[in-house]
């Protein structure tokens, strides 16, 4: 793993847009898609679009410095917090990256079992399934430098699309999931925002870490728009997926209520393939990246250890793990990085014009901090955070994410400024 890349790698555009492809098929999201049933079908869908686009238009954003100058997610922090100060956002990073894993494999260990019951035997235990699905992705780092992981993930994404069509064909057939009642329901601009916030933060869950991927890009163009287009309309498609079923079938756990169906029309094998194997390849980037943001913060920490520590972890807490705490982790997750990247795409596009020419990100050389810490950064970060949990309280009009945003851009641009006008009184 290259700590400090410099210049750009060799996926393709269609490499890069696969990849995230790969990513946002997923249960979890599928999953994801029945928290916007309240809104109904016409509302739901314009929450699903309208989440993906602002949220895929900062996932991609964000990806940009790791095309251009070959900087990880969480080293591009440094450029707002400081080199001692990224640490912070690095561990917040790791937890959020061992949350996701847990949460996919406690998923995808109750719906495999689910599937798996009407065979019978192992295939219908829990366990097996959360430690199956945590294996391979295990078994998936051994693939990392080797010649063969392009074609591998190829297969296995081109796979996840068929199957991601066989299930879609199933959810949206009449007659096993008929909608009724109104497709416009009334929704109160308030409770829509919220709901907004919700899919917001599934692209931003993913913003802390895709500069660790698009460094390996070959253009900044073709890993902007893949990161773009693969995620956005796979994360939509799996949305859309739960959103309907959840409609039609009244369940809260539309991934499951599918799959099954899948499994008594014979299709047992396929679900269960389905399962496996998008669970892997959404939860090995979170395992990868762990590794990245800790590097972030020693050196001297080695990746493979870390990859497999974390992988570890992750089935233990996922046997154990109580998924009634998952719209309160997205919260979170919005809460804490939605902010944070603000900082730094103001920092990266709008004061340094997207020059980073004389930066050292390792020893510090051409940043702006003091003992290791950039405090207007911190602070600005901790009052964006606090808009986001202010502005989801009182139900504002714009949500906690684009109020975040807008709030701690705004407000960084404005105490740039100041320091640079001080700056130049003092030195006349």
């Amino acid at each position: 793993m290259d700590y400090h890349g410099h210049g750009r790698g060799n996926m393709s555009s269609l490499a890069v847009g696969l990849m995230w492809a790969g990513i946002a098929i997923s249960v979890a999201e599928i999953w994801a898609g029945s928290q916007l049933g309240e809104a109904g079908l016409v509302w739901g869908v314009v929450i699903i679009l309208v989440g993906h686009l602002l949220g895929g238009l900062v996932l991609s954003a964000a990806g940009c410095i790791g095309t251009r100058y070959g900087v990880m997610s969480m080293q591009s922090t440094r450029l707002v917090l400081g080199n001692r100060g990224s640490a912070l956002p690095s561990l917040l990073n790791v937890v959020q990256l061992v949350g996701w894993a847990t949460y996919m494999l406690a998923l995808s260990g109750d719906i495999g079992a689910a599937v798996g019951a009407g065979v019978g035997g192992v295939v219908a235990s829990r366990v097996f399934w959360i430690v199956l699905i945590g294996a391979g992705t295990l078994a998936w780092s051994f693939l990392v430098g080797s010649s063969h992981l392009k074609w591998v993930h190829y297969g296995v994404v081109f796979g996840l699309l068929g199957l991601s069509v066989l299930l879609t064909w199933i959810a949206l057939d009449g007659r096993h999931y008929p909608l009724s009642g109104p497709a416009l329901r009334p929704l109160s601009a308030g409770r829509g925002m919220l709901l907004l916030d919700l899919v917001i933060a599934m692209p931003i869950s993913w913003v802390p870490l895709i500069a660790d991927y698009s460094r390996l890009a070959r253009s900044e163009r073709g890993a902007f728009w893949g990161s773009f287009i693969g995620y956005g309309l796979g994360s939509s498609w799996m949305y859309l997926i739960g959103l309907v079923v959840c409609l039609a079938s009244g369940s809260n756990d539309p991934a499951t209520n599918v799959l099954e169906l899948m499994g008594r029309l014979g299709l047992a094998l396929p679900a269960m393939v389905l399962v496996f194997a998008s669970t892997i390849t959404s939860d090995f980037p979170d395992i990868y990246s762990s590794a990245c943001s800790l590097l972030n913060i020693d050196r001297r920490i080695k990746p493979s250890y870390t990859m497999w520590g974390t992988g570890l972890l992750t089935i233990v807490l996922a046997l154990f793990l109580d998924r009634g705490t998952y719209e309160g982790f997205l919260v979170l997750i919005g809460t804490v990085f939605v902010p944070l990247f603000a900082l730094v795409l103001a920092e990266y596009f709008v004061v340094r014009r997207q020059r980073l020419d004389g930066i050292d990100f390792e020893t510090g050389a051409g940043l702006v901090f003091s003992r290791g810490f950039r405090l207007s950064g911190l602070v600005v970060w901790a009052i964006g955070s606090a808009v986001f949990l202010l502005a989801r309280q009182a139900e504002f009009v714009l949500g906690g994410s684009i109020s975040s945003f807008l709030v701690t851009a705004v407000l960084y641009l404005s105490v740039v400024a100041w320091q640079r006008r001080s700056a130049a009184a003092k030195a006349v």
